[in-house]
């Protein structure tokens, strides 16, 4: 049986506090000082602006009438249709009492004039589409180039203090490739928060106390008794998986025979301990290997040992959420079949992990103050979800107003050789994190895991994900980084000639894509979906490789060399900041 996702284990027995990591206690320094943000051109924001302001004039001059303030959406269409369009006139509409397109032409007809735009229409039943002026969107590159690793971030978190919780798998065996999911959806989530000006602390939750922390003593203690010639007692619900023979083996020979006892531990709390101190680090190699870091190991064990399990459950009786029947104690509140009836402390006396979890969420907000909360748990642990926002809005009505947000990564299938494989956890046979990365690599584990949206299931094809073709997208994207850099060594070398430059559509609307590139993290960051950068990357790396094949960038001109040049510069950088959101690495020469 595998370690399980954040959440499955922890309902009972408590084993001595690890020496590994010191809860709540950051590991890494803080990565970015918000007050240290780049320029950032978002042209949806000036649309935005643009339109206020003629909604503004018209409905001063009577044309629209007043409504209370609006804040207009657009979309990036960059097609034929448009470069960005709004709808917001249709919603205007059902407020105002009149026909959107009467409304939209009214808002049209007193924009200001902008040096962004070239083109505004009104189209269709209210729609407000624009063209983005070419001079405009080329002279922008030397600002994408000038603000570097900056670009594309935002103040727009202003230091509010986020914590985002995930992995957090039981530190009872082998990461699987689920748990790497979670882990690497969680940095990918924590670096975009970053990068929009949140203040992020990274947070691991070890399950270092309870049932399974116990039946994993135990299944350690079988085999690390076998190996020295004792006979011991394997648990019926015992971790079955390699692994376990291997940690007892490695307890046999550093610590001899130490820990026998009469077909029991002679000191079983203590063996639970180094038998957990092994997985944690274990998975601690695992994820510095895969490029995923934290800024706090916190400890269960350590939080039941100031007494907050304890201190939460007078908190909830105090304020009514408590009642006792047949001899448990049960959290009494919530509207739904899953929140309503939960049992926080059992008939024997033990918390169940959910009493313990209310503990450790209370202590987030109420002892450490964050603003938000952002948990990514497991696919199983879906119906875990309404109950602790229940339980948040039992301990403070205001504590659960959006403040806690709790993300569930789906499952993930393993397709090698044209076949997907199955795990079963019981069985022991499950592909763990260690054998994907040994595979594949940090980079395609981190790319393939963020290609699909956190809710949706995904197959991680192992042989596309080996492959060194533009088949294998983050090659792809990796390559398009290295061509960039390869274009400009050869123009260091090369001679060119005067000239006037006339650079072609294609260079304007590469250009306008590397606009693109701050909305695209913001609206990866508010929306908590960092596919989307990994979506946009694909599309930019096929639009660079196709402009590559077309277009020589070091040519007799001079002038065109240079502006080029620029292009490419600013297609690097936003290649390596978008693959850095990722957490992927940018190679110069592949």
């Amino acid at each position: 049986m595998p370690p399980a996702a954040r959440g499955e284990a922890s309902d009972g027995v408590s084993p001595p506090t690890l020496s590994l990591y010191s809860p709540g206690i950051p590991r890494v320094p803080a990565r970015h000082d918000p007050r240290t943000r780049g320029p950032t051109t978002m042209i949806r924001s000036r649309l935005s602006a643009l339109l206020s302001q003629g909604l503004s004039a018209a409905q001063a001059d009577g044309a629209v009438a007043a409504t209370p303030e609006v804040r207009f959406s657009l979309e990036r269409r960059d097609d034929e249709l448009a470069h960005y369009s709004s709808s917001e006139a249709l919603r205007l509409a059902r407020i105002v009492g009149a026909p959107p397109r009467r409304i939209a032409e009214a808002i049209v007809a007193n924009l200001p004039a902008s040096p962004v735009v070239s083109r505004v229409e009104t189209a269709g039943p209210g729609f407000i589409n624009f063209w983005i002026d070419d001079a405009w969107v080329l002279r922008q590159l030397a600002g994408v180039v000038e603000a570097g690793a900056a670009f594309g971030g935002s103040n727009a978190g202003g230091g509010s203090r986020v914590q985002v919780e995930y992995v957090s798998a039981n530190p009872t065996g082998p990461l699987t490739a689920g748990a790497g999911r979670g882990g690497v959806v969680g940095d990918a989530l924590a670096r975009l928060l970053d990068a929009c000006g949140y203040d992020v602390t990274r947070e691991y939750y070890v399950n270092d106390a309870g049932h399974q922390v116990e039946i994993l003593g135990q299944s350690v203690y079988h085999h690390y008794a076998a190996a020295l010639g004792e006979a011991a007692p394997f648990p019926a619900d015992g971790y079955r998986g390699d692994y376990v023979a291997e940690w007892a083996g490695q307890i046999a020979r550093d610590d001899g025979s130490r820990w026998l006892g009469n077909g029991v531990p002679s000191d079983a709390r203590a063996f639970e301990a180094r038998a957990v101190e092994i997985g944690l680090a274990e998975i601690r190699r695992d994820l510095d290997d895969l490029g995923i870091d934290f800024d706090v190991w916190y400890s269960e064990q350590a939080m039941r040992d100031r007494g907050a399990v304890d201190d939460v459950l007078r908190a909830l009786d105090g304020r009514g959420f408590v009642a006792e029947r047949d001899g448990a104690v049960w959290f009494i509140g919530g509207s739904g079949e899953d929140d309503r009836e939960n049992v926080l402390v059992r008939s024997r006396g033990d918390p169940t992990y959910f009493a313990v979890d209310i503990a450790y969420h209370r202590d987030k907000f109420e002892t450490r103050g964050f603003e938000r909360v952002i948990d990514v748990w497991g696919a199983d642990h879906h119906g875990h979800v309404p109950r602790m926002h229940a339980a948040m809005e039992a301990l403070d009505a205001s504590a659960d107003a959006g403040r806690l947000e709790i993300l569930v990564t789906q499952m993930v299938g393993i397709r090698t050789d044209g076949e997907l494989g199955r795990q079963g956890k019981r069985s022991g046979k499950f592909v763990t994190l260690r054998e994907v990365l040994d595979e594949v690599g940090p980079a395609a584990t981190r790319y393939f895991f963020l290609s699909k949206a956190i809710d949706s299931q995904m197959e991680f094809d192992l042989d596309l994900a080996k492959r060194e073709d533009p088949e294998n997208p983050v090659y792809y994207i990796q390559m398009a980084h290295a061509r960039c850099a390869g274009i400009q060594r050869t123009a260091a070398t090369a001679g060119t000639a005067g000239g006037a430059a006339t650079l072609t559509d294609d260079d304007v609307a590469l250009a306008r894509r590397l606009l693109a590139f701050p909305e695209v993290v913001a609206d990866a960051c508010e929306n908590r979906e960092p596919h989307r950068v990994t979506h946009y990357l694909l599309d930019l790396a096929r639009v660079f490789h196709s402009y590559y094949n077309k277009h020589r960038v070091v040519t007799d001109d001079a002038d065109r060399t240079a502006r080029r040049l620029e292009l490419v510069r600013a297609v690097q950088q936003v290649l390596a900041n978008g693959l850095g959101l990722l957490g992927i690495n940018a190679p110069e020469r592949m």
